[in-house]
C-alpha cells in the first residue's frame, strides 16, 4: 500500500479488524498499520490521547509521577502527556513495529513488546506506578476484562487507572456487550480493588462520542 493512504484505503484496512482475533494477527495488523498509523487516525480526527492526557492533569499533579501507557501504539498518548509535561512515561504493547515508531520519538523511559490478557503477566514489578492510562485499547478485538487484574497490580495503591474508548464499542465487541464490560468493572470495584471516581463522555471525531473512566486503585 502506498505510504499516504488515502481514506478509502485506511478504511478498507481497518474493516479487516473483524477478521483480528488473536494475538499474532492483531501483531501482523499494526505491525503493518504502525508506518502510517498517526497521520491515519488525525486524519479522522482522533482525540482520545488529549482526553486521557487532560483528566491525568486532573488527577495526578506531579510532573515527576511514573506514568503507564498501555496499547500505547506508537506513543500519540505519550507525546500527549510530554507535552503537557510529564516526564516519567513507560510504554507497552503487543506490536513490536509501533514500539519501534514510539521508540524513534524519545518520550518514553521504557518501552516494553508485550500481550496483555488471558493467562499473560507482564514483566513489570507490583505496585511500580502512580498511573496508568490505555486510550483505544478496549475495541473490537481487542483489550477485554481479563486485563484488570494486570492494571490493578502494576498501580501503586491510591494510584489512578484512566481509560479513554469509544462508546460504540460497549455494543460492537462481542465481550462488552449487554453491560458486560461495564459489569466487569464493577466487579473489580466490589472486590475492593478499584474504586470508579469518574466517568466523563465526550465527542470525537464528528458525532463519535467516547467514555473515559477513572479508577483509584485500592
Amino acid at each position: 500500500m502506498a505510504a499516504d493512504w488515502s481514506k478509502k484505503e485506511i478504511k478498507e484496512y481497518v474493516s479487516t479488524m473483524e477478521e483480528v482475533n488473536t494475538h499474532e494477527k492483531l501483531g501482523q495488523f499494526y505491525d503493518g498499520f504502525a508506518p502510517f498509523y498517526d497521520k491515519a487516525v488525525k486524519s479522522f480526527g482522533y482525540v482520545g490521547p488529549s482526553i486521557i492526557a487532560t483528566f491525568l492533569q486532573k488527577y495526578v499533579n506531579s510532573k515527576d509521577a511514573w506514568i503507564f501507557d498501555v496499547a500505547a501504539g506508537t506513543g500519540l498518548v505519550g507525546e500527549c502527556l510530554v507535552d503537557t509535561g510529564y516526564t516519567n512515561i513507560d510504554a507497552v504493547d503487543g506490536s513490536e513495529t509501533s514500539i519501534e515508531v514510539a521508540r524513534k520519538k524519545n518520550i518514553y523511559k521504557n518501552l516494553y513488546v508485550e500481550w496483555l490478557g488471558g493467562d499473560n503477566k507482564l514483566s513489570i514489578k507490583d505496585d511500580n506506578y502512580d498511573a496508568l492510562v490505555c486510550a483505544g485499547g478496549f475495541m473490537l478485538n481487542q483489550l477485554k476484562s481479563d486485563v484488570f487484574p494486570e492494571f490493578v497490580r502494576v498501580v501503586k495503591p491510591g494510584g489512578y487507572i484512566l481509560i479513554n474508548m469509544r462508546t460504540k464499542w460497549f455494543t460492537v465487541e462481542p465481550s462488552y456487550r449487554d453491560g458486560k464490560l461495564e459489569g466487569d468493572m464493577a466487579q473489580v470495584e466490589e472486590e475492593g480493588k478499584w474504586k470508579l471516581i469518574e466517568r466523563h463522555t465526550d465527542i470525537q471525531e464528528g458525532d463519535q462520542t467516547s467514555e473515559t473512566f477513572v479508577y483509584r486503585v485500592c
